[in-house]
Order: C-alpha cells, then structure tokens, then sequence
C-alpha cells in the first residue's frame, strides 16, 4: 500500500502546524474505533502513538509534525491473497489515526493539494482521492483522518456504524498495549519474528496479541490464541515454547522451567502466553511490517 501521507501537500502540513484543537474526552461507555475492523479475516493493528513515537514517526517519516500530534493509529489490514506471511502490497486496508487535527483546516489544505481530488456521491459524502493513485482519505470529525486504498464510501460506512465487532473487555486491553494485533478466523498473518508457520495461523479461531514496552525499552508479549482443537492448542504452545527456549540458549540467557510454566498456560482449545520478552530481532520484524503497512 501506498503510504497515504506522502500524498498530503506542504499546505497540510501548514495548517496542522499553525492550529491547535483542543480535545474533549466523551464520557460514558468507551468506544474505540478499531473495534469495528473486527470482521472476519481481517487483521486489526492499534498503535499507541504516544508509546510507539519513534514507530509512528517511522511511518509518518515525510509528516513529523503530523506524526508528534497524533494519539493512535489503527488499521484493518484484509488480506487479498492467503500467502504467507503477509506482504503490504497483499491487502485492502483502511486506517484511522487519531490526534489533534481540526476537520476544516486538514480539508480545505487537502483542496489545495495537486496530488489530490475531490469526489462525492448523492448521499453527500465527500472525500479526496489520489489523481494517480488508489488512496482516498479524508477527515470526517475533528481529530480523526480516515484513509483507505480501497472503497472510501465501504470504509467510512464502517467507521460511522460504530459496530462493537471486538467486544469491550478486549477492547480495551488493546488500547492500553503499546501494540495490539486482533484477528478472527485469519487465513494469513504478517511475520510476528516467532517462527509460527501458516498452518498454525489457518487453524486459530482468533488470535489478541499484546505488545508493551517497559521503562528500559525492553518489550513483552501477553497473546491469547484460540485453536480450532485442544490438541492444536497443544501443538502451538509446544512450537513457541521450544522456540523460545532455543532463542534463550541461543543467546545465552539464564532461564528456569519453572517460570516458563507460569508463561505458557493452556485451557482446552485456548493458548495463553504471559509476559514473553520479544527480542530485538522480533521487534524489528514487527516493526518492518507494520511500517510497510501504513
């Protein structure tokens, strides 16, 4: 995918950097917008902008100030093909990034940008689109921008419906992770640095994937992977322990079975992985993929 913002005009960028909005926290129930990218198959990513800086900023690399102002970033990354792992030219995505973007200045620079045209149907929607390109965005709300590379109106109607497809509870782990990655019933997955092979991934009914940073910069992973059978349940928490265990000898880190029982737990047909520390190697995996996504 094509990332959306090398297609935003320095008069964007101004305007972003002359404004300030400030934002009103909404009471009651929280909603989080990536809980309607929940659909089956469809690979959901948030990203705390906040705690991921350098990650953003990585993917925003041409927009520094837009990338500093946002707050969240999250994607519905639906595979086209069920190769794996997961290529970015492989998907049909669309994406919401929060933070402090006022509707009327980031839509009336995006008027001004060449690359840029607008369109509409008769229900009045309005959006702009690439002139030699397949992204279409737009910012429907103050503070949230909306792009996709595939069918704008299809996009937005999801973002507007509000579904709760991932229900609360799930949710919000999520949105307190630094990374989180949800799936339902995937066919294909990007490459997470754990050596899984595509016959695990076919076989999970769902897959929550938590990723957090502590205050040394080193990072952990809580996953909680639903198979398709106890036995696979078995077989998949077997695969990551022994690939993790050979990573720990690999590089000659103290390790005792007793506190890997602790991690790696197993309930019928559910894998539950608590606190894994993620190596640099794995990290960059992860953050080579997710960086080609946006």
């Amino acid at each position: 995918m094509v990332r959306f913002c090398k297609i935003a005009s320095a008069f964007v960028l101004a305007v972003v950097v002359l404004s300030s909005c400030a934002t009103v926290s909404q009471k009651g129930r929280p909603y989080y917008d990536f809980q309607a990218m929940g659909e089956e198959n469809v690979i959901v990513v948030t990203i705390d902008a906040r705690k991921e800086q350098e990650l953003v900023q990585a993917a925003f690399s041409d927009l520094e100030e837009f990338a500093r102002r946002s707050r969240r970033v999250s994607l519905a990354l639906k595979p086209t093909s069920d190769a794996y792992p997961l290529e970015a030219d492989a998907i049909s995505a669309y994406g919401v990034v929060e933070g402090d973007y006022p509707k009327f200045l980031i839509n009336t620079g995006m008027m001004y940008a060449k690359e840029l045209e607008r369109k509409g149907n008769s229900d009045g929607l309005t959006w702009f689109s690439q002139k030699s390109g397949p992204v279409s965005l737009y910012t429907p709300k103050n503070d949230k921008l909306l792009f996709t590379n595939g069918s704008y109106e299809e996009s937005y109607s999801s973002f507007a419906a509000k579904n709760r497809l991932i229900d609360d509870q799930t949710a919000m782990q999520m949105a307190q992770s630094s990374i989180a990655v949800y799936s339902l019933h995937p066919e294909t997955f990007f490459d997470l640095g754990l050596g899984l092979p595509d016959t695990v991934i076919k076989q999970a009914k769902s897959m929550l994937l938590l990723i957090n940073a502590d205050d040394a910069g080193s990072y952990t992973l809580d996953a909680y992977i639903t198979m398709d059978t106890a036995k696979l349940a078995s077989t998949l928490s077997q695969m990551v322990r022994t690939a993790y265990i050979a990573r720990l000898k690999r590089e000659k880190i103290p390790y005792k079975i007793a506190d890997l029982m602790k991690m790696f737990l197993i309930e019928d047909d559910r894998v539950t992985i608590k606190h894994m520390e993620l190596g640099e190697e794995q990290m960059e995996a992860l953050r080579h993929s997710l960086t080609g996504m946006l």
